[in-house]
């Protein structure tokens, strides 16, 4: 599948205008380096600012092929369930999304830190200071064939304590993944189709894509390793390299990586990526 443009962002789902974490990087259709991409109105990017331009992006001429490194949604399979023994549990992916803006639609900025604080779902979630009493550290099928495949170790979306956690994230970003479907009808992969001539925006786990490349822990520490990575992906490196953070390199990587692996026809249908899976939980492309 073959696209005019690809996008990698490294997410944050921080609380907060102003995100210094939220990294975007984009690259047209052939081997050109990515180039990072600013906020058009200054500073660090927030999550409307990124909607707004996402928008216009998906708007333009052309196909765009977006991913965006946080869970599109939470475990199901494994006891057939998000939240058990809760009577507001969600039927599938989309129900799942609207509860979240339901619960979280007084937060601005797209914010999703509300789902935790709700009394309803809070026992499911480990927060700073507390761990809920239905706490479980679940991982979706995507997550647990990932780490089977050797390509990191996913952190559980119900964690929403430390440096390596998704949930917070992951629950701002469905917000934001609604409001573009919204707005632009772009497909969300796996749950859209994407038609021949659309635009789709897919899950990624850039720790994956570093790992494909065979660059160790999944961390890129130095220019020589961010050509190395995207040399793997058929992509040229920045003329000059200057010091770039984890955030600026997984954004730049999950960009070159999508333009090199949008061909490979095995990725869109997984091994794992059933009719269940897809309706309840999602998929990280470059998962197979």
């Amino acid at each position: 599948m073959l696209f005019d443009r690809y996008i990698g962002v490294d997410w944050s789902g921080a609380k907060g205008p102003k995100l210094k974490g939220l990294q975007v990087a984009l690259c047209d259709a052939g081997t050109a380096a990515p180039v990072l991409v600013r906020n058009p109105a200054g500073g660090h990017w927030t999550r409307n600012a990124f909607v707004n331009w996402m928008t216009g992006q998906l708007d333009g001429d052309g196909r765009t092929l977006c991913g965006l490194d946080y869970s599109f949604c939470f475990p199901w399979c494994d006891l057939e369930d998000y939240f058990p023994d809760n009577i507001d549990d969600p039927a599938d992916w989309s129900e799942f999304w609207q509860l979240v803006e339901t619960v979280c639609s007084q937060d601005g900025g797209f914010f999703g830190g509300q789902m935790a604080a709700d009394s309803r779902f809070a026992p499911y979630f480990a927060v700073i200071g507390s761990v809920g009493q239905h706490y479980q550290r679940r991982l979706r099928v995507t997550e647990q064939a990932c780490q089977a495949q050797g390509l990191g170790t996913p952190e559980s979306v119900f964690n929403l304590r430390g440096a390596r956690q998704v949930g917070k994230g992951s629950l701002a970003g469905m917000r934001v993944l609604q409001a573009l479907r919204r707005t632009s009808g772009v497909a969300i992969w796996p749950f859209d189709a994407i038609s021949p001539h659309g635009s789709a925006i897919v899950e990624t786990f850039p720790t994956a894509f570093v790992r494909m490349a065979g660059l160790g822990p999944g961390k890129i520490r130095t220019s020589q390793d961010l050509g190395k990575v995207l040399r793997h992906y058929n992509s040229d490196a920045p003329a000059q390299v200057p010091d770039i953070t984890d955030d600026q390199a997984d954004a730049l990587v999950s960009a070159a990586a999508l333009r090199c692996l949008a061909s490979d026809s095995d990725l869109w249908h997984p091994a794992g990526l059933s009719d269940r899976v897809r309706r309840y939980e999602g998929w990280t492309f470059g998962v197979r």
